[in-house]
């Protein structure tokens, strides 16, 4: 039953996810994040990583102060790569082997990715950690939750396709 429900659960992020990465709207990307992030932690928690869990929901309220900065208009905090420190000491608290350390960093990728200007940027950062969460939940048996970073990954190459080398003829490069 346990597995069951953890496909279950990340199921439904895969499906909202996939949609965020493809829109162009930060707000509405923000916000699907917020739910995604609901079923994904919950998804981690029934399958027993509990540091993929718990970091997915604090990773809630970085991903809704985001979300207000985007929605005044103003670039977000720097302040919010102290969240950096919480998914450490939480992974560092909870942590029941070392592959564990791959959901300790991958939030700190995602929280760098989204203080990304917009969401080119946004789509080429969270690559990384799309295809290191893709390894763990492979690893870990979490198999809706691997399918769920790989879908975001090639959502995020299609995206990039079509918003970004299609539409405008160019790609921007941070240095």
């Amino acid at each position: 039953m346990q597995m069951i429900m953890t496909q279950i659960l990340g199921g439904i992020a895969l499906l909202i996810d996939v949609i965020a990465i493809l829109l162009n709207n930060k707000k509405q990307y923000f916000i699907a994040q917020i739910v995604t992030y609901v079923f994904n932690g919950a998804a981690f928690i029934v399958n027993n990583s509990l540091v993929a869990g718990i970091n997915t929901f604090i990773s809630i309220t970085r991903a809704f102060i985001l979300y207000l900065y985007e929605k005044k208009g103003k670039q977000p905090p720097y302040w919010l790569l102290g969240y950096s420190i919480i998914y450490i000491i939480v992974g560092v608290i909870f942590m029941q082997n070392y592959l564990e350390i791959i959901t300790m960093i991958t939030p700190i990728l995602f929280t760098l990715s989204m203080l990304m200007k917009n969401m080119q940027l946004v789509r080429y950062y969270s690559m990384l950690p799309n295809a290191m969460l893709s390894t763990y939940s492979i690893i870990t048996g979490a198999y809706t939750s691997a399918a769920h970073y790989i879908a975001k990954f090639i959502a995020s190459i299609v995206a990039i396709i079509t918003h970004h080398i299609q539409k405008k003829k160019e790609i921007y490069y941070l240095l």
